[in-house]
């Protein structure tokens, strides 16, 4: 299985209605992507001072899942429409679980 983590921050003055549209497209998206086995997501519950604005956590079966994921064309959608407009920064992880 891999794991792949992606931590957004947000620009400036994004507002909790644009990240609950956020929540609500990424749901939809991944319900319809069927290379992933699994999906966590969710915005910092603001527990420490320095954390990012939101996190993702999904599983993929292998690395052939995560690639046709990366080029489907509903996600790169969903990045176009939806992280680039409130992204400021990323960072992003996958590793062997």
């Amino acid at each position: 299985m891999i794991t792949h983590i992606v931590l957004f921050n947000w620009k400036p003055g994004v507002s909790d209605e644009q990240v609950a549209v956020f929540h609500r497209e990424l749901a939809l998206m991944t319900a319809k992507v069927s290379s992933i086995a699994s999906i966590e997501h969710g915005p910092d519950l603001h527990f420490r001072d320095g954390n990012a604005d939101y996190a993702i956590v999904e599983t993929f079966e292998n690395r052939a899942a995560w690639d046709s994921y990366q080029d489907d064309p509903l996600h790169k959608d969903f990045i176009r429409d939806f992280v680039t407009p409130l992204m400021a920064s990323r960072i992003t992880t996958q590793f062997d679980a």
